[in-house]
């Protein structure tokens, strides 16, 4: 936080989806808005977000947003696909992260270390949400798809916080099936939702890999994990409040 204060009435709703990039748009786009009215929060964070000017000039996140109106929204790519799963693109497709937020939002871009054989650049956004007047720091991230590689961005965006001496709220694809195995990593600072609530989050490999870690100042009122067909993932919502 860039605050020492925290409101003591704050509450905010947190969702978080991997939105596998364009596969089964056409089906899923209609349910992902129905789902987002119904859930209402406060500031969506996407992972896997693109924008493919063959199809739309816009990027997903622009897209569904033309359907809810948030007045903030964001998409910064990571990387630039000429092709995905054998697929060659008629454009080259910018891939990286979204939001759509309530409140204004500012964010800054963390360059992940690229592992060798990676297929992948990957970024996380810190973000920076003022609320009422008084600003939390969250962040959005999308770690690499192999146990060592996501272990060693997890320790990468730990250190980079230590160093600008920060403790926001993350969120997002962490890659990792068990976050709470690296719970020596981040301590008594964090608690992961998997720490209060069984769910399944990556249907595909009956587990989870989508988290939120909350400081200790905050604590989860709510958190549910939306069983609905919107991506290979399924969303999860959190609702926060300070301690």
């Amino acid at each position: 936080m860039s605050t020492s204060t925290i409101d003591q009435k704050f509450t905010l709703t947190l969702a978080s989806l991997n939105l596998w990039c364009f596969y089964d748009w056409g089906i899923r786009l209609p349910v992902i808005v129905k789902l987002l009215k119904k859930v209402q929060p406060d500031i969506l964070f996407t992972q896997e977000t693109q924008r493919n000017i063959a199809t739309d000039p816009r990027s997903q996140i622009e897209i569904i947003n033309a359907e809810l109106g948030y007045p903030y929204f964001i998409f910064v790519p990571a990387d630039i696909k000429l092709k995905q799963k054998g697929e060659v693109y008629e454009f080259p497709v910018e891939h990286g992260l979204g939001i759509l937020s309530k409140w204004p939002i500012t964010t800054e871009t963390i360059q992940l270390v690229k592992a060798q054989d990676d297929k992948e650049k990957r970024i996380a956004l810190l973000c920076t949400v003022d609320i009422h007047g008084i600003k939390h720091t969250l962040l959005n991230l999308h770690f690499s798809n192999s146990d060592i590689w996501a272990e060693n961005h997890f320790k990468e965006t730990l250190q980079i916080l230590n160093q600008k001496n920060l403790n926001p709220i993350w969120a997002g694809d962490f890659n990792i099936y068990d976050i709470v195995k690296y719970k020596d990593l981040y301590g008594d600072r964090y608690t992961s939702s998997s720490e209060q609530y069984d769910y399944i989050s990556y249907p595909n490999d009956n587990a989870s890999l989508d988290y939120v870690l909350l400081p200790r100042r905050y604590e989860f009122e709510n958190f549910e994990c939306y069983p609905e067909y919107i991506s290979d993932h399924r969303i999860i919502v959190a609702r926060i409040k300070a301690k």
